[in-house]
Order: structure tokens, then sequence, then C-alpha cells
């Protein structure tokens, strides 16, 4: 019997020698005692987190706001990599229910549903590293959702989501159309104009921007706005009488000012007090040596 204890002490110690030495650094064992600091070394592990992967080499995604990685519908069937008691967040787009969730393997893999906003939520969470499953997901909108699931230790994704990039291409086929008809109806709804009865002679001066162009026709000045006030705040039309400034009748036909009479001078005011800024139309040729005297 005294026999036997020394030998089971001696088995425990090489047991636990064999366990931890793997891990065993310089630093995890006491210079004074030679005993293992078993808290020390689990510390040191836990200061290298568990990376992130890097998709980008392996499906053509881009990246939003949120940092969510985020894959073209239809176009692909992506690969989310997961790790042992990490959660994956999956977006579904935008105004869609989930009508079914399909999962390969419901055993090993935990998966919920939830709702963030507009926006579907699926959360799934490997339990056991290496493992290899799918997910299919329908909703409410028709699109069928197939992903591929791999758990992993040495990297993963905390967040993917979609986008459609037929609703992109689509949209910008809708802004291409709304700017042809809108031209059309410039081009509808603006007087015909005979070139002969054209009366370029108006100049302007003052606060930049000026006006593109200014010119009339058939008792009308045509008055065409810059850029910088069609995006922005548009100024306000006076006539000038006697000398003071007069409100006067005109309509904003796209980027024109159409007043409806003709007149020797106008000011276009933009802003107010300190800010304001004058823009003066003269109607006739600009004098040739007029800054000379002013």
């Amino acid at each position: 019997m005294n026999n036997t204890i020394p030998f089971i002490c001696l088995m425990t110690i090489g047991l636990t020698n064999y366990i931890y030495t793997s891990n065993v650094s310089a630093e995890s064992i006491n210079p004074k005692s030679g005993v293992l600091n078993i808290e020390t070394n689990i510390n040191n592990q836990n200061k290298n987190p568990l990376p992130l992967a890097e998709p980008f080499n392996k499906v053509s995604n881009s990246t939003s706001e949120s940092g969510e990685i985020l894959y073209p519908y239809g176009h692909s069937h992506p690969t989310i990599e997961c790790a042992p008691l990490h959660i994956c967040v999956i977006h579904l787009m935008a105004n869609e229910k989930i009508n079914n969730l399909s999962l390969g393997d419901t055993v090993r893999w935990i998966i919920q549903t939830g709702q963030a906003g507009s926006r579907a939520v699926v959360m799934v969470k490997p339990t056991e590293d290496k493992l290899n499953t799918n997910l299919v997901i329908t909703t409410s909108l028709g699109r069928i959702y197939y992903l591929n699931l791999v758990s992993t230790t040495n990297h993963y994704l905390p967040m993917v989501g979609f986008y459609d990039p037929d609703e992109i291409i689509q949209h910008v086929l809708d802004q291409q159309e709304k700017i042809t008809a809108q031209k059309k109806e410039v081009i509808a709804t603006l007087p015909s104009v005979n070139p002969q009865d054209i009366d370029f002679n108006y100049w302007c001066e003052g606060t930049e921007p000026l006006p593109d162009r200014v010119f009339s026709s058939l008792g009308k000045v045509f008055i065409q706005l810059p850029t910088e006030w069609i995006d922005g705040k548009a100024p306000a039309l006076f006539i000038v009488e006697n000398g003071k400034e007069v409100l006067t009748n005109y309509e904003i036909n796209h980027h024109y000012y159409v007043v409806n009479h003709l007149f020797k001078e106008a000011h276009l005011i933009l802003g107010s007090g300190d800010n304001q800024q004058t823009v003066t139309i003269h109607a006739g040729k600009r004098p040739l040596f007029g800054n000379l005297f002013n």
C-alpha cells in the first residue's frame, strides 16, 4: 500500500505535464517554485482572438456601411464561414419575410430567426469545428437563398447580407428614361421660337454665378438658370422701374425663368442681409467702355 501511493502521484504528475506541455511557455512557470501557472497560460491564449475571414477572393461582393459582407443575390451560392460557439448573422433583403427555412444539419447547428427593421435576420451557430452543411431560405418575395455553411476555428464571417444587382440596373434604366422624358417635356412645353425673332442683346453683371443665357422672343424674356441655382435655392426676380424694384409675374419652366413681358433692367436676388447676392440683367448691348467709368 505504501508503494502504491508514490506510484499514483508520479502518474498524476506525468499526466499533468503531458496535458499542459504543448501550451506551456517560460512565463507560465513560477521560477521560485517550478509550478505551472495555469491561469497565466490560459490568459495568454485568450490574447489571440479568432481572426475574421477574408472572403473577397472567393465571391464578388461588397461591404456595407455597417461592416457586413454583401453578396449579389442570384449570382452566387456563397459559403458562410462560422466559428464554433460564435454567431453568424445573415441579413436578407428589405421588405421580405421568411416563409420557410431548411437546414441540412439540425443536430450540430443552432439556428434562429429575427427581424431588424424591414429586414429579416437569420442567426446560425455551429457547436463543433470542421462541420459542413447547407441552408435554404424561401421568402415572401419569391426569393430562394441557398447558402453553404462551414465551421472553422481559423476565421469566420460575423455578419453577411445580400443585394439585388438586377434592381440596381433597373434603377439606372428608370433614371435614364426619366431624364429622357424630362428633355422631351422641355421641348414640348417651351414655345416654338423662330430664330429670326430671338434677341440675344442682354448682358448680366453681379455676384456669380450668372445666368447661362438671356434672350427674348415674341414679347417674352427667357432667363436660363445656372446649375448652382437648379440644384440649390432659386433667386427671386424683380423688374426695375424708375429706379425701384417691382415684383413681376414669371413662370419657372424647367431651367428657365420666363417673364411674360419685356424689360430694360431686372434683378435676381438670392439671400438677404449681409448674405444677399444680386445679379443685374440689362437689355441691350453691353457698353464697350462701361467698366472704365464705374
